[in-house]
């Protein structure tokens, strides 16, 4: 029987989902390492896998550079399922027929909120309206990686689901989201938190720091030096 999550509890099917955060959070290779544990069956933060066919649809650097991003994490770029959205220029409209062609079931787009002019609460809500047509027809669910601006942590909107950049929409309407964001602000190369928040389930929530290329959860005693760093 099929099930009707791709993550039990927290990924369900046939939604649009997103992931956001600054420019250089590291989102993007939280994603691939992410995707490739799903891939292969293993549980995603605690949860279950359900894996099917799927595309990484990058829209906003060319192929050259994905492939630069998974050389730097020693991954193999025929891991990736790769649809060159902006190598190809392709619409949104040429990626949905691409990768139903690939009979993807899960398409990770990036770049996904530029396909909204101007973002507002008007455009944002037809644009899921609209959306949830295709993927009750095609039987697709949607990952959006979308921005969200730097901002201290005293700046912040208590709820992580308004954090997204843009109309507050974005937040309303999608199921999960799943933020990546710098604990400090002020230092460079600060730990990173994420911030998974489901619609129907608990929100997770957990340090993470760039070892070797990947964003990877903390182990609190190989850095006994995080909580001051939070603290700063």
């Amino acid at each position: 029987m099929k099930s009707a999550y791709l993550v039990d509890t927290i990924l369900p099917c046939g939604e649009i989902h997103l992931v956001g955060g600054p420019t250089g959070a590291g989102k993007t290779r939280w994603l691939f390492d992410t995707l490739l544990d799903w891939q292969a069956g293993r549980s995603v933060l605690g949860y279950r896998s359900h894996p099917c066919r799927w595309a990484y649809v990058s829209c906003d650097r060319r192929d050259a550079s994905v492939y630069r991003t998974l050389e730097t994490m020693g991954i193999d770029p025929k891991d990736i399922p790769l649809v060159g959205g902006m190598s190809r220029k392709l619409t949104l409209s040429q990626i949905l027929d691409e990768v139903q062609k690939m009979a993807a079931k899960l398409v990770v787009i990036e770049a996904f909120g530029g396909f909204v002019d101007p973002p507002n609460s008007v455009t944002v809500r037809n644009f899921f309206y609209s959306f949830q047509d295709i993927l009750e027809k095609t039987g697709m669910t949607i990952i959006g990686v979308v921005e969200s601006p730097k901002m201290k942590p005293k700046e912040r909107y208590a709820n992580p689901r308004q954090r997204i950049s843009g109309a507050a929409a974005w937040g309303h309407y999608a199921e999960t989201i799943v933020l990546v964001e710098p604990k400090t602000p002020e230092i460079p190369n600060s730990p990173r938190v994420v911030t998974v928040c489901p619609r129907n389930a608990s929100e997770i929530r957990f340090d993470a720091m760039f070892e070797g290329g990947r964003l990877v959860p903390v182990i609190p005693s190989k850095h006994p030096d995080l909580t001051k760093i939070g603290e700063l």
